[in-house]
């Protein structure tokens, strides 16, 4: 149900379907699962051939990105569609979500926190000089 498009260790880039509905939610959500399932911590996903999703295909996408915020990694939606970019920003989904208008700018934003999520977290160095 979902087409891989590309894959970089823990990092996949996968198209959704035309549709993403009632119908066919159980099978984009059993091949998500076994993406994140196989390592997947930062998702790239396609919408460009979206041509229908309902509330259970935003469920699934919600899904997806939870399970990804939980284990430290990331979920990035590629949205050319101005209209479901619009749908995204009214159900305020494009807060919660990172949300870009190309595939390119998606792959380079997940990039982005998969090498962030790399790094060492850096802590202040504690001097001794601490004020009472």
């Amino acid at each position: 149900m979902l087409q891989l498009i590309d894959r970089e260790d823990a990092l996949i880039v996968a198209a959704l379907p035309e549709d993403v509905d009632l119908f066919t939610s159980p099978d984009v959500r059993a091949a998500g699962e076994g993406l994140l399932d196989g390592g997947c911590r930062f998702l790239v996903l396609d919408t460009s051939t979206v041509a229908h999703i309902d509330s259970s295909g935003i469920t699934v996408l919600l899904a997806f990105w939870q399970r990804l915020d939980e284990a430290g990694g990331a979920m990035v939606l590629s949205v050319p569609d101005p209209h479901l970019r619009w749908r995204l920003d009214i159900l305020g989904l494009d807060s919660v979500m990172d949300v870009t208008q190309t595939l390119p700018d998606a792959v380079t934003r997940a990039r982005g926190l998969r090498d962030d999520s790399r790094r060492p977290e850096r802590h202040p160095s504690h001097t001794g000089t601490e004020s009472a």
